[in-house]
């Protein structure tokens, strides 16, 4: 986390009106939000900025709108991949695309289930930023993908265990990384929606990671 992100996130955020008030420092709001996403909790950014664990809460939230705002565009190769992740009532999985040209994250689904159907939803998700040909897909052995790619209209998937699959490991690296600071578990009383907008906010602070390099 260096200067020029902080900066970039406070441009966003100016640019995009994110917050209608000036209450607090855009800047502040900026910094907050890079601190979360680097490691620290909502508590301690909030202590190194003078502000509440509510109100970087808050802040961070509205980084989900960066990458809610993605635009649609022509992708060659996106990888694709979900994991495990573990609820306070049991187990979900997050689901998350990367274009191998940008290293953008593309699409994210958080579901309780890992079959056919929740894999077709998921390449809804990512058809909606592509435009022109579908991209070719690289994608591991499950076996829930060849019927959705089918059925979504991708009509080119590798599978493969390395090389294309590399950046979205890398990503979930970073998720996994974030995600300890949970004790392997999201907090009491987080449901699949909150994940779900907990997810977006962090693939919107990576994309603007991303539009830095």
């Amino acid at each position: 986390m260096g200067l020029p992100f902080v900066e970039r996130i406070a441009a966003w955020l100016r640019d995009k009106r994110i917050f209608r008030r000036e209450r607090t420092p855009t800047d502040k709001r900026a910094l907050g939000i890079a601190l979360y996403a680097g490691g620290l909790s909502y508590e301690k950014s909030g202590e190194a900025v003078g502000v509440s664990r509510q109100a970087v809460k808050d802040w961070f939230d509205r980084a989900a709108e960066y990458f809610r705002r993605l635009r649609r565009r022509r992708r060659r190769r996106v990888a694709m991949d979900e994991k495990v992740i573990h609820l306070p009532d049991g187990d979900a999985y997050l689901w998350a695309a990367v274009d191998l040209d940008t290293g953008e994250v593309t699409a994210l689904l958080v579901s309780r289930g890992r079959s056919g159907l929740e894999a077709l939803a998921f390449l809804e998700k990512v058809r909606r930023k592509c435009a022109g040909r579908l991209p070719r897909v690289f994608i591991d052995g499950g076996e829930w993908y060849p019927w959705a790619l089918r059925q979504a209209g991708f009509d080119r998937w590798t599978v493969v265990a390395f090389g294309p699959r590399s950046a979205i490991e890398r990503y979930f690296s970073l998720v996994d990384h974030r995600y300890r600071r949970f004790w392997e578990r999201f907090p009491f009383r987080s449901t699949v929606e909150s994940v779900l907008r907990w997810s977006e906010a962090f693939g919107g602070v990576h994309n603007m990671r991303r539009s830095l390099s």
